[in-house]
Formats: structure tokens, sequence, C-alpha cells
């Protein structure tokens, strides 16, 4: 029974809705004429209202000009005389033209005894009233005007009216109005056919963005280009926004198939680069056990063994920092990443500067840090920046070569520079200088080859990490200038607890 109500309710509440058969062009249709005739209404109500007003004392105003110009006339005509000496007002030929020249009805009364002349058969105005301005009587609009003795003496004398039927302002506000509601109903019916003219067009791609759908559904292929109709409709931007949409998607999956290439091609590159020290580390393990087997060994074969131990420890070591390195570009690309305090890059830099000099290789390390420039960040990650960068110019320039250190504040972006006279980086590796096992044997190199590839990319890594940069370029000098950029914070933010407990630049 519940059941059946609940049935009962819904086929009541359809009931109310569009009817089931009507399309959605004429739902569409339907909806725009009736919003348009509502606005339609609305407007025309206030317009005919304004106008109406706007007429209504348009025509006030002209009535009241024309009571004044006769007062006008009246002076200038120099008829003020017969109007102060009531006994020739019966002569006075020059106001009854003047008051028959008018369109409409006109009397002038005197102010001395009230005397009234008016034209015979013109329509009567009623009493005078004593002051100037407009009036109604008898379906008529009437201009009462003071007539003063002489402009040089304002003294008034007469009251003259002017009235005019107001069917005349009423037959004009009736067609005004008859013409708002006319332009209102055919608008409303301009719009409805409209409504429909255009929602069938624009329900024609529709179907295309429909079908579009389905396929990329059934063959999951964003690769397709809808064609745009023409416009620039609703369903025009939909269209763009669906096409846009399928470019978004194409290019992720472009990005993903990209990305999976960057990895394989990352371990790939890891794992040729771990195979020659393994390869080495095999090599002298097995020469070192077929001398120690070998009978009668002598102190030759003892060189040879200590030779081959060496070789398998260089490897060893060159591997141990090659696995490291990769382990933190890992840490970093996966985001699993440290806590972040103040740390001053001045005060890393001089650490740094102080422990590479011994290690130098009669290079000069120059530092130049005037102030403090304090980043957010992590100690030991920032230590190794500057140390991969320095070691780095070391690594690329000849014996006797200057690298100087530069640490600045420029506003709120602390910087760390790195620059050398040496042979400097060729352009064309400015791209790719920060990529992953990126070597760069050129002039001055002193250590070709032995290098991961992995330093410069250790400090991108951590630039960004830290929401900084790094970028290449040429020094004053003519060699190489590497900038790392990172926000700074206020020097007041780094507190003294902070510098005890977390010493800079030590690793």
């Amino acid at each position: 029974m519940a059941r059946a109500e609940g049935t009962l309710l819904d086929r009541m509440r359809r009931s109310r809705k569009w009817p089931p058969h009507w399309p959605i062009q004429w739902k569409l249709a339907a909806v725009s004429a009736g919003i348009t005739f509502v606005i339609l209404v609305a407007f025309g109500l206030a317009v005919g209202q304004i106008t109406t007003n706007q007429l209504r004392d348009n025509y006030a105003a002209d009535t009241e000009a024309k009571a004044n110009e006769l007062a006008a006339e009246i002076r200038r005509r120099n008829l003020v005389a017969y109007l102060v000496t009531p006994g020739y007002i019966g002569d006075a030929s020059g106001l009854s033209n003047l008051l028959a020249s008018v369109n409409g009805a006109a009397d002038v009364t005197t102010l001395a005894n009230k005397t009234r002349f008016q034209l015979p058969n013109t329509h009567d105005l009623g009493d005078p009233s004593t002051t100037s301005g407009i009036s109604t009587y008898d379906g008529w609009q009437v201009a009462t005007a003071v007539v003063y003795q002489s402009e040089d003496i304002p003294t008034p004398v007469a009251l003259v009216r002017f009235g005019r039927p107001m069917e005349r302002l009423d037959a004009s506000v009736g067609r005004i109005w008859i013409s708002i509601l006319a332009g209102a109903l055919g608008a409303t019916l301009l719009a409805a056919l409209g409504g429909v003219i255009l929602s069938r067009r624009a329900m024609r791609p529709i179907s295309t963005l429909t079908s579009a759908a389905g396929q990329i559904a059934r063959t999951r292929d964003p690769d397709v280009t809808l064609a745009e109709p023409e416009g620039d409709d609703e369903v025009a931007e939909l269209t763009r926004t669906f096409n846009d949409m399928l470019h978004e998607l194409s290019i992720a999956r472009v990005e993903r198939e990209q990305s999976l290439k960057r990895q394989r091609e990352f371990v790939a590159d890891a794992s040729h680069e771990l195979r020659t020290p393994l390869t080495s580390v095999l090599a002298n393990l097995e020469l070192l056990d077929t001398s120690l087997r070998r009978p009668g060994s002598g102190n030759g074969d003892r060189d040879f063994e200590i030779e081959s131990v060496e070789s398998a420890l260089r490897s060893s070591e060159r591997m141990t920092r090659l696995v490291a390195d990769l382990q933190l570009l890992a840490k970093a690309d996966s985001e699993r990443y440290r806590d972040l305090v103040p740390c001053d890059l001045s005060e890393i830099a001089a650490n740094v500067a102080a422990e590479l000099r011994p290690l130098s290789d009669n290079h000069t390390i120059a530092l130049d840090t005037p102030e403090a420039a304090v980043v957010e960040g992590n100690g030991d990650d920032l230590h190794r920046v500057i140390l991969n960068l320095i070691d780095n110019a070391i690594r690329h320039t000849p014996a006797g070569s200057t690298i100087t250190v530069t640490t600045r504040l420029d506003r709120d972006i602390a910087e760390i520079r790195v620059e050398d006279d040496g042979p400097g980086v060729p352009k064309e590796m400015w791209p790719t200088i920060f990529d992953r096992f990126v070597r760069h044997d050129g002039r001055g190199d002193r250590k070709k080859g032995k290098g991961t590839g992995l330093g410069l990319a250790i400090v991108r890594v951590i630039a960004r990490s830290h929401g900084g940069s790094a970028r290449v370029g040429t020094s004053p000098e003519g060699g190489a200038s590497f900038v790392v950029r990172i926000p700074a914070i206020k020097p007041a933010e780094k507190t003294p607890e902070t510098a005890s407990e977390k010493p800079q630049g030590n690793r």
C-alpha cells in the first residue's frame, strides 16, 4: 500500500513538471521566451513610467513656458497700460489679438480690480489663482504667469493664464503604453522562435560529444580532437573544454610514458655505472685469488696482490659513493625529506672552504661572505651543495686557479655563487649540465672519467627541494659560474638554541 501511494505521489510530481515528450529545444525555447517576457514587462514598466513622467513634465513645462511668453509679449507690446488703467481695457484690441493667436485658451486678470479679459467662445479656465504655476481645471492643464509693470519696476499688475486640454497628453501616454506592450509581445514571440532555432543548432554538437566520449571509453585513446562548432556559445565552450581535457589527458599519458622511459634510462645508467666498479672489484679479487693459490709465490706476487687489493678498494669506494648519491637522489625524488631549521649559508660556505683547502691541489679558495644568508633547510644537504660545487671547480680547472665562493642576500632570496677563472663550461652543455650521469671532459679537466656524473644533479635536486633553483653561466673572469638561489628568512629567526643544537657544515 505504501509503495502504491509513493508511486502515485511520483506521478503527481511528474505531472507538474514539463511534459515528458517535449524535446529539450522546446523546453529551452519556452523557458527563454518566458524569461524574456518577464524581463521585457519589467523593463517596459520602468521605461514606460519614466517616459510618461518625462512626457508629463515636458507638457507642463511647455504650458508654463507659453504662459510666460504671453506675459513677456504683453510687456513688449506695451499693453500693460490697459491693465493698469481698467477704463481702457475694453479698447485693448492689441490684447485681443494676442489672446487670439494662442493655440489653446488664454485670459488675463488684473490684480487691481480682479477684472478678467478673455475672448468669447473660448474654454473657461476657472477662477484665477493668486500665484504662478501649473494647475488643472475641467480636464485642462492651466499655467499661470505674473505680468509685471516693466522690467525695471517689478510690480505685479495682472495674471495671465494659458491652458491646453489634457486629452492630448493622455493620448500620447496611451500610445506609449500600447507600443511597449506590443513590443514586449513581439519580442517574446521572436525570442521563442529564436530559442527553438538556436537550441536546435546548439543541441546538434551534443551528439558528437556523446559519440566521442563513447569512442574514448571503448578505445581508451584520448588522441581525439573534436571539430569546434561555429559561434561562441556554451556548446562551443563545452567542445573546447572537452578538447582541452582530451589534450591534457594525452599530455599526461605522454608524460607518464616519458617518466617511465626516464626511470628505465636511470636504472640502465645506474646499472652501467655500478657494473664498472663491480667488474673491477671482481677482476682484482679473481687475480688475487689466483695469485694466492699459485705455489711458490714470491715478493713480486706480493706486490701484485697489494696493487690488486688497492684497486678493488678504490672501486669499492667509488661504488659506495655512487650508491650514496643514488640514494640521496631517490630520497629527494620521492619527497621523503627531513626537518628544516634555520641555516646560515655564509657559515656553511666557510666550513666547506676550510674543509677543502687542504685537498684543493694548489687551488685558491676565496670567500666573499659579507653578511649572514639564513635559509630554512637541512644543514647537511646545504653543506653537500657547496661541497659539490667547489669540488666540481677543483676537478675541472687547472692547478693555480682561483675559486671564489660568494653568498649574498637579494631581498628575500639567499644566493650561493661559486665561480672560477678556468676554461668554463661550453654553452652547448648548459641545458644538460645538471642532468644525471652527465660528465664534462673539457680543457683543464684534471680528473677525466673519474666522476660519477651525479654531483651537479645532486646540487639541483637539493636546491629544488628547498624551493630554490640552480643555474650555470660564465664568470667575469671567463670561467664557470654556478649560482644556487634559495628563499631566505630573516636573520632574527635563527635562534641561539637552534645554532647550538645543529652546528652548520658538519657532515
